[in-house]
């Protein structure tokens, strides 16, 4: 093969560059996905000051069992900590660090303030946290804050949520303290280490930072969290471009603008403590945390051995670097006269590529550039289109007569052809991507489940049809036996262009309208389709004129010195036979004679293979022509598809795989929580068809081979998809429990929520103490979409008893209060709970007013515009209690109010004696299926009242 050959737009260079890429790149991708980097060497550890080994074990050691804030193990985790960091920052000291540090034993934030609920909620909490002030050297510099929290839900260790970024805030002091950093060396903007409690309870630990004197110092952060149960610590949102700059200081940064947005479009329904600090303390920072797989998280899953050393040390790593950028800046941009302390940065677009390099840029600079894309390009075609029109060089559409022309009794063309293949792309988009939302339709009909466990198997399965359907219809289309034509590639680029003009232009309406970034990689698919579709009309200029009637009769004239009908000015001297004579001339005797006589403009000629005149017209393709594409394709370059390919290809593929990958991994297991399956199936289609769109022009020349079996795979997934079973003991089904008690009547409820599909059959088919029941299905009040199994229980044993006292009578005494109206409208309760410091308050309808006795600060507002119906009450001290006014509309026709003062337990550490329903649940599941909490409280105990 010669090195024209392979370079040419035939079938063997292109589908070798094309498998090569595809599989090259996206391998490269899955695996930056898929696997976090390794643990740096022992130098750079020991460069940065950090016993990476000792962290280790402290994550162990924090994560060994449940610790909520309703937990005596969270008191005994705070107090492990407390003596690490004082230890650190002691041992530090004495070996030469000279900075000032204070560390903040917190006992005394106490925080009333409105929660997060659309009925109406008060939340009263008293704050356990643990604040360390390392100084720099630029005392008029706000030191940047780093948080984490240290407490866990009832069912989850928390290992990554939040295990992982407490080892690795205990590890930034002991890093930023280190005797390496004494005297000059000391950082220049000082640095605030929080570990707060009581954020799985409604950001509450955060809240309560918010009112103490040292949440006033610092404008900037970063909050540290987990979502997940290993992998690559992601940055999943920032305030603005000015601080997401710190993060590009990190050596293997890994997110994307999108998951950003989808906190801002609320498609992410948890919230982490960035949401306190920026709202309530106006600060501009980061949020980054773990954040798959989802099936794990806040489940007993989420421990030590389900995560790994390099994730812990790609969030340590990370958070020395992003906080060494941070306390280097010396800048003024984060410290403001007037105004917000804090100051106001610019909304920002970021994104990674290949885990390696981070782009980062002003949304307003990706808005000029939409808008440029849009404009431009459109010019420049135009221009181009014009140029060729008036050269009479624009093949397109044309349809111009061949001259000279083949007789009429002839079926050999009599034009240029250049109409075809226009239809061609459009009927194979339509087909394919109609067909991948068809798939959609059935697999989410038949099996919805299965992109919980398999979301690979569903992304091969679109990747595959869409393939194989638009193969189909532009390879079959330009058969030599249907219509070849030597414009395909350019007919596709060109009408691809217009397509993602108009995508183009919705981006920048999302831009200007909602602020929205994710759009971003359709900036570069557009770019590579556009440049392929101007080099699609380019190389039109390579080509002759189109014949005409004028120009044909101005050549035959001019040739008339030649011979009759100038044909000698046309046909080349070795045409002429050997002895330079030919026969006699007849009625059938050719215009042009001799075997290399030249073929007419459209390629076509009548000869046998012997060089004897045929009556049969058989086609004869010129050199450099392929197949039956039209003859004046011989002068089209060969070797232009190849900078085409590379600008249309894979830059749009690095960048659509990337924001697939982390859509479909942040959504695939959503469903467990009631989101609907559809809405996950539709993204992956749509991203598998934006994924492939732009290769498409190509796919005529790509061996039959590669789509013969790239459609089995299809087959075999799409049967996999619509058949398999949904979840496996790697990917289990999340199923959320909790007991309910009513204390006067001791009648025990327990429930299990869960997605429709399956938790009914969990709850009748693997509950021992269900078995023979009449359990009551309902839809669940509190997670939407999801259904609530409930069935009578064994009795909880959460107050401590008396020997041979069952644990139903001990119970009755769980829950104590005393009622008094004040007033009309007005009324006073006392509440206290044995063995708990958290309970609550609900009421028929809202309460206009709430106070709490003691010494608290409000956050703003305690009490939302349209009432609260609930009043969360969080005591540091067991069994302290509290006491709450509040008042409400007492109009004539109903004076009074009704309500229930309930008592929460948490703790299911001790699970088989405690809560022996949990217990038998935890036993009992199946082994694709894992329990998790319902609410703040996996018990709990109530009385009503009425006042």
């Amino acid at each position: 093969m010669t090195f024209k050959q392979a370079v040419a737009f035939r079938p063997a260079p292109v589908t070798t560059l094309t498998v090569i890429t595809y599989i090259t790149l996206l391998a490269s991708l899955l695996w930056i996905h898929l696997v976090p980097p390794s643990v740096a060497p022992s130098s750079e550890l020991v460069s940065w000051g950090i016993n990476f080994t000792g962290a280790w074990q402290d994550l162990r050691l924090i994560t060994g069992q449940f610790r909520p804030y309703n937990a005596k193990r969270n008191d005994e985790v705070r107090d492990y900590l407390l003596t690490r960091i004082k230890e650190i920052v002691q041992e530090n000291k004495k070996n030469g660090y000279d900075g000032p540090v204070e560390v903040v034993d917190d006992n005394d934030s106490n925080v009333l303030f409105a929660g997060e609920s659309t009925t109406g909620l008060t939340v009263y909490f008293e704050g356990t946290n643990i604040i360390v002030h390392i100084h720099g050297t630029e005392e008029g510099l706000s030191p940047v804050l780093v948080n984490a929290h240290y407490d866990s839900v009832s069912t989850g260790y928390g290992a990554t949520d939040d295990g992982m970024a407490v080892v690795s805030v205990l590890q930034i002091i002991q890093s930023f303290t280190h005797p390496d950093r004494k005297g000059d060396k000391r950082i220049k903007r000082g640095l605030v280490a929080l570990l707060n409690n009581g954020e799985e309870d409604y950001l509450n630990g955060a809240r309560a930072f918010a009112i103490h004197p040292m949440a006033n110092i610092s404008h900037s952060f970063l909050n540290l969290e987990g979502a997940g149960a290993g992998g690559r610590a992601t940055l999943f949102r920032s305030t603005d471009m000015e601080v997401t700059k710190w993060y590009k200081q990190s050596k293997r940064p890994f997110g994307t603008i999108v998951s950003g947005d989808g906190f801002k479009q609320g498609l992410v329904k948890s919230q982490t403590d960035y949401k306190v600090f920026t709202e309530n303390l106006g600060m501009r920072g980061l949020d980054v945390a773990f954040w798959e797989p989802r099936s794990r998280y806040h489940t007993q899953d989420d421990d030590v051995k389900h995560t790994s050393k390099e994730s812990l040390w790609h969030m340590l790593g990370s958070s020395l670097e992003i906080l060494e950028a941070a306390t280097s800046d010396t800048s003024r941009e984060f410290d403001h006269e007037a105004g917000n302390p804090a100051g106001t940065g610019h909304d920002g677009v970021w994104f990674d590529l290949f885990g390696r390099v981070f782009g980062l840029l002003r949304l307003h600079t990706l808005f000029a550039l939409t808008i440029t894309l849009i404009v431009v390009p459109f010019v420049v075609m135009a221009l181009t289109t014009y140029f060729l029109y008036t050269n009479n060089k624009l093949y397109y559409l044309s349809n111009t007569p061949l001259f000279p022309q083949p007789p009429d009794s002839s079926n050999l063309p009599k034009t240029t052809r250049g109409w075809r293949g226009l239809f061609r792309f459009p009927v194979a988009f339509v087909i394919a991507s109609a067909t991948v939302i068809g798939v959609s339709f059935l697999v989410n009909k038949v099996n919805p489940m299965i992109v919980y466990s398999s979301q690979y198997s569903v992304w091969v399965m679109f990747l595959s049809i869409w393939w194989s359907l638009a193969w189909f219809v532009l390879r079959g289309a330009d058969a030599d036996t249907v219509r070849p034509t030597a414009l395909g590639r350019g007919y596709a680029f060109i009408e691809q262009w217009l397509l993602w003009w108009v995508v183009l232009i919705a981006v920048a309406v999302s831009i200007n309208r909602t602020q929205l970034a994710s759009g971003y990689f359709i900036l570069i698919s557009y770019a590579g389709v556009f440049l392929s579709a101007w080099i699609s009309l380019l190389e039109l200029c390579g080509l002759p004129k189109k014949p005409t009637q004028e120009a044909e009769s101005s050549r035959l004239s001019q040739s008339a010195s030649y011979g009759s009908e100038g044909h000698s000015q046309i046909a080349p001297s070795d045409a002429l036979p050997s002895d330079g004579e030919y026969e006699d001339a007849t009625e059938v005797t050719p215009l042009f004679r001799g075997d290399s006589r030249p073929t007419t403009f459209g390629g076509y000629a009548r000869r046998d293979n012997d060089g004897v005149e045929d009556s049969e017209e058989e086609y004869l393709a010129p050199e450099g022509i392929y197949g039956k594409e039209q003859v004046w394709s011989k002068d089209l370059p060969t070797w232009v598809w190849i900078i085409q390919f590379l600008l249309s290809v894979p830059v749009p593929l690095i960048f659509t795989a990337s924001v697939g990958l982390v859509l479909s991994t942040a959504l695939n297991q959503t469903g467990a929580d009631g989101t609907s399956t559809l809405t996950i199936y539709f993204f992956m289609g749509i991203l598998s068809i934006v994924l492939l769109l732009p290769g498409s022009p190509f796919y005529h020349r790509i061996s039959y081979h590669v789509t013969t079996f790239i459609f089995v795979v299809f087959i075999g997934t799409l049967i996999y998809n619509i058949t398999a079973f949904p979840f496996s003991e790697k990917y289990r089904l999340k199923v959320y429990f909790q007991q309910s008690v009513q204390l006067e009547s001791t009648i025990n409820t327990a429930y299990l929520v869960g997605h429709p599909d399956f938790v009914e059959d969990i709850v009748t088919n693997y509950i021992p103490s269900a078995q023979g029941q009449q359990v009551t299905v309902e839809p669940d009040p509190l997670r939407v979409g999801l259904n609530r199994v409930s069935w009578d229980a064994q009795s909880p044993a959460v107050v401590p008893g008396i020997s041979g006292v069952p644990p139903e009578v001990m119970m009755k005494d769980w829950v104590q209060y005393n009622l008094t109206k004040l007033d009309k409208g007005k009324a006073r309760i006392s509440l206290n709970g044995r063995n708990t410091r958290a309970c609550k308050l609900q009421f028929s309808k809202p309460v206009k007013e709430v106070s709490v006795w003691g010494n608290h600060k409000m956050l703003g507002k305690p009490v939302p515009e349209q009432g609260s119906v609930e009043v969360r009450l969080w005591s540091r001290t067991w069994e302290g209690g509290w006491v709450v006014n509040f008042s409400w509309d007492a109009s004539e026709e109903s004076p009074g109010l009704e309500g229930k003062a309930i008592c929460l337990w948490s703790d299911a550490n001790d699970a088989r004696t405690e809560i022996p329903a949990l217990w038998e649940v935890e036993q009992f599941l199946p082994s694709w299926a894992v329990v998790s909490k319902l609410a703040d409280g996996l018990v709990e105990g109530w009385r009503p009242f009425m006042v």
